[in-house]
């Protein structure tokens, strides 16, 4: 079991437990969506899900809030991601990168996403203080492209399957663990519909309505 040390915005500081950490993908709320873009990856040779939406579960030794992660080779990319905190009737919200490793995704999707840490901020928010204005919240993702920071994702997350719909999902499969467990949850849409390869991420969550945001920012080093 990890332990994580979060600030809830405006509160205080918690020590989250990590005892489970899973990766919901295809979680589009647009089926239809969903099914053209796992045609296109097929094309690519990435292979079809079993299920849509999928869980893909990954060590709980993976998430990290540091500003630099490791990675072996120069075909992995970040996907700004809400993510829930989950821990007994606790439930909290923050942002994170589903890093992965793209070229070994036509070989094994969760084998892909085991090969990297998954990048959390270190703050958080009560979920319930967003669960009223939820569609209204937004994802960014920004990358360094040598001399400025460039937007590579942008989309509000009411393109992303609801949280109840995501729990529920999850819950039924049994991936959640009630003393603690991380939940990435989707993301959206690539600006260019490419990956892009870069040697920083900046992630954001937006609250437009309570007029905040959650920033993390870190650094891609390539050992190979």
């Amino acid at each position: 079991m990890v332990k994580l040390s979060f600030e809830v915005m405006e509160q205080g500081q918690i020590a989250f437990p990590v005892e489970s950490v899973i990766c919901v993908g295809y979680s589009g709320r647009n089926r239809d969506a969903v099914m053209k873009h796992i045609h296109e990856l097929k094309e690519l040779g990435v292979p079809e899900p079993n299920e849509v939406p999928t869980i893909f579960p990954v060590s709980n030794n993976s998430v990290t809030q540091a500003s630099n992660i490791q990675v072996v080779g120069d075909t992995t990319s970040g996907e700004v991601e809400f993510v829930l905190l989950i821990s007994g009737d606790e439930t909290f919200v923050t942002v994170g990168s589903d890093h992965t490793d793209r070229s070994f995704e036509t070989v094994s999707i969760p084998h892909s996403k085991q090969l990297c840490a998954k990048p959390l901020a270190n703050q958080v928010w009560e979920l319930g203080s967003v669960m009223d204005h939820w569609d209204e919240i937004s994802l960014t993702c920004e990358i360094w492209n040598g001399d400025a920071w460039e937007v590579y994702q942008n989309g509000r997350v009411s393109g992303i399957l609801d949280v109840d719909s995501i729990l529920s999902f999850a819950h039924e499969r049994q991936r959640i663990d009630p003393r603690g467990t991380v939940v990435f949850c989707g993301t959206v849409p690539i600006h260019s519909g490419k990956f892009r390869y870069a040697d920083a991420y900046r992630l954001t969550i937006s609250d437009p309505v309570l007029n905040r945001a959650i920033v993390h920012e870190y650094n891609v080093d390539n050992i190979a």
